[in-house]
């Protein structure tokens, strides 16, 4: 898939995301550890190198409440924290499970017409990833990816390492030579 434009791109964002408790964000590769940028955009001390759109709704309360930490609501703090919670998974994976953050309980079967809207909703999640370019690498918390590489995330989500003040979260992250995508999305139930 050939890497999208802003338009597209932020449309596919919005279309999954718009309306999802989600973090979807990317920076720069500025460190030779990725998962330093990876922090880096957690604590929100990253912009999109190509000022394309961000999806935060935290970052507001971030701002008002000083004692609210910059990176909330994540609460790992180092690099070697995160790799610890990171699994790589297929880009053909990570974009299942794009489709599944979707749904609070990152269930494919509780998108409402998931069988009919299959399909588009791949193609956005595709066009999500394909901005970081052919070979990049994909990462989750979620604990199917500790025994593959290549979890089917349409059949299930068993759940992950949670790295955030909530009841549940779960993640991705994609890395490709010069930016790193963060996509999180948390249920607070």
């Amino acid at each position: 898939m050939d890497s999208p434009g802003q338009q597209e791109w932020e449309a596919a964002a919005l279309r999954l995301f718009e309306d999802e408790y989600a973090f979807i964000a990317t920076g720069p590769r500025a460190h030779l550890d990725w998962r330093a940028d990876v922090i880096a955009v957690m604590n929100r001390e990253a912009e999109d190198p190509r000022d394309w759109i961000s999806l935060d709704w935290d970052k507001e309360g971030v701002t008002s409440e000083p004692d609210r930490s910059s990176a909330f609501p994540f609460t790992v703090s180092t690099a070697a924290a995160l790799g610890g919670s990171l699994h790589q998974v297929t880009v053909r994976s990570a974009a299942q499970l794009l489709v599944a953050l979707t749904d609070e309980w990152f269930t494919v079967k509780n998108i409402p017409n998931f069988s009919e809207r299959k399909d588009r909703l791949l193609d956005d999640a595709q066009s999500l990833i394909s901005r970081y370019g052919p070979d990049c690498d994909c990462y989750t918390t979620a604990a199917d990816a500790r025994t593959t590489d290549d979890p089917d995330f349409f059949h299930a989500v068993n759940g992950g390492a949670g790295i955030t003040e909530h009841l549940m979260d779960l993640g991705l992250v994609v890395v490709s030579e010069t930016e790193v995508g963060v996509f999180w999305r948390f249920n607070t139930y």
